[in-house]
C-alpha cells in the first residue's frame, strides 16, 4: 500500500528539541511501515519543519485555541487515511489540568473528521484529580488502539477505565531515529550537559505555569551553582563542554547563564541555532564523549547513538526510560544535584559510564530490541 496519506499530531515541533526528536522516530515508523507515505505534521514552523522531516506541514501551533485551526486540523484529518497523534507526556494534570480538557477537545474534534486515529507511544503522566484520569480515559477511548511508552503509562489507563485489549505498553519512538547529518563539531573532544532550570511551576492546578505568577523556587540558585561546578569538572576532564538546550523557550537563556558563570566560559559552547535539525542534533551528540542528561530526550537521542549517558530525572519518564536500557546505575533523581556532594557523584558516574563496556552492550541490545518491538507494535496498530 503506497501513497497512503497519514497526518501526524504531534506535540511541540516549533519548540521543543525532544519533541521534534519523538517526531523524527515516529515518522521513520511511518516510512518503514508504508513506503511512499504523503506525511503531513502539525507545526507553527511550517517551512522549517517540512524541511527537516520531508513532509508536508500545517502551519498552526499545536497548542492553538483558534476556532479556524481545529477546522483546519479537521480537514486535514479529513483527507487522511491514517491520523497518528503522538507526543511525549500530554496525557496528565501535574502541570496544569486545563492541558487535559485541551486534549480531549481536540482529539473529539478530529475523531469526528476521521476514525482511523492511533495513540502513538505516548507517556501517561502523574495525574491527581479523579476528573482528569476519567477525562484522560475517555481521550484515549476515543483512539482505535493506544501505544504508550512504558508499561506503567498502560497500567495506568486500564486501571482508570480503558480496556485493557485497546492499549499496548511499547517504548518512546525517539530511539528509532539514528541517522546523522553532516555539522560543524563546536570542539574537538567535549562531554554534552542538557540543562534544565529547578521546577519552574508549582505543581497542580488549573492554568498552565505561563499562565501563572510564581515564586522563585528556593533550590533554584543552588542547582544553577551545582551545574556550573559540573560543568566546570568535565571542562577539565575533557576539554570542553557543549550546553544543548531541549526546550528552545527555556533553556537557552539558562545555559547562557551557567556558561558566564564557568571558570573557562571559552570552553563552553551553547548549542543555541534553531535552524540546527534534529539530524544534526544527533551529529553532535554522536560525537560527544559522554552526555549529563536533565531532560529526558536528550538522554534518549545521546544514547541512540551509541553515547555514554548519565541521566537526572525529574518525574518518572527519565527513570523508566533508564530501566529499559538497564542503565538505572548511572540514573539519578534531579534533587541529588543539591547534595554536597553532588559534582563528586557526577564526575566519577561521567567517568564510570565512559568505560563500562558492559553497560555499553546492554544499552545496544535493549535499543536493538526495542526498535524490533516499535516495528512490530506500529504495524500491528495500524493493521500491517
Amino acid at each position: 500500500m503506497t501513497g497512503v496519506k497519514v497526518l501526524v499530531i504531534n506535540s511541540d515541533l516549533a519548540a521543543n528539541r525532544g519533541d521534534r526528536a519523538i517526531a523524527a522516530g515516529l515518522l521513520g515508523l511511518v516510512r518503514d511501515t508504508f513506503p511512499g507515505a504523503r506525511v503531513t505534521i502539525v507545526s507553527q514552523h511550517a517551512t522549517r519543519d517540512g524541511a527537516w522531516f520531508d513532509a508536508e506541514a500545517l502551519g498552526q501551533d499545536i497548542h492553538s485555541l483558534s476556532p479556524l485551526a481545529l477546522v483546519s486540523l479537521m480537514r486535514a484529518a479529513r483527507r487522511a487515511d491514517l491520523v497518528l497523534w503522538g507526543g511525549g507526556e500530554l496525557l496528565k494534570d501535574y502541570t496544569n489540568r486545563l492541558g487535559v480538557w485541551y486534549w480531549a477537545v481536540k482529539i473529539a474534534a478530529v475523531r469526528a473528521a476521521n476514525r482511523n486515529l492511533v495513540g502513538a507511544f505516548q507517556g501517561i503522566g502523574p495525574t491527581s484529580a479523579r476528573s482528569s484520569r476519567r477525562l484522560i480515559a475517555a481521550t484515549v477511548r476515543r483512539t482505535k488502539t493506544f501505544l504508550t511508552r512504558d508499561e506503567e503509562s498502560r497500567d495506568k489507563l486500564v486501571a482508570w477505565g480503558v480496556p485493557a485489549e485497546r492499549v499496548t505498553a511499547s517504548f518512546d519512538c525517539a530511539v528509532y531515529a539514528t541517522d546523522l547529518e553532516p555539522v560543524d563539531l563546536p570542539a574537538e573532544r567535549y562531554a554534552i550537559v542538557a540543562p534544565r532550570e529547578w521546577f519552574h511551576y508549582r505543581k497542580g492546578g488549573w492554568l498552565p505555569h505561563r499562565w501563572r505568577r510564581e515564586r522563585p523556587q528556593p533550590d533554584a540558585d543552588l542547582l544553577a551553582t551545582r551545574l556550573v561546578e559540573a560543568i566546570d569538572a568535565l571542562v577539565e576532564a575533557h576539554g570542553a563542554v557543549v550546553l544543548a538546550p531541549m526546550h528552545m523557550v527555556q533553556d537557552p537563556a539558562f545555559a547562557h547563564r551557567l556558561r558566564e558563570r564557568a571558570a573557562h566560559p571559552e570552553r563552553v559552547h551553547v548549542l543555541d541555532d534553531d535552524e540546527v535539525s534534529p539530524g544534526q542534533i544527533r551529529s553532535v551528540y554522536a560525537a560527544a564523549d559522554v552526555m549529563i542528561a536533565l531532560r529526558l530526550h536528550a538522554g534518549i537521542v545521546a544514547s541512540s547513538v551509541g553515547v555514554p549517558t548519565v541521566t537526572y530525572f525529574y518525574v518518572d519518564k527519565g527513570r523508566l526510560y533508564a530501566d529499559q536500557v538497564g542503565a538505572a546505575g548511572y540514573t539519578r533523581p534531579i534533587e541529588r544535584l543539591l547534595e554536597d556532594d553532588a559534582v563528586a557523584d557526577l564526575t566519577h558516574l561521567a567517568s564510570a559510564v565512559v568505560t563500562d563496556a558492559a553497560q555499553a552492550e546492554r544499552t545496544a541490545a535493549a535499543l536493538a530490541a526495542m526498535r524490533e518491538r516499535l516495528r512490530a507494535d506500529f504495524a500491528a496498530a495500524v493493521g500491517r
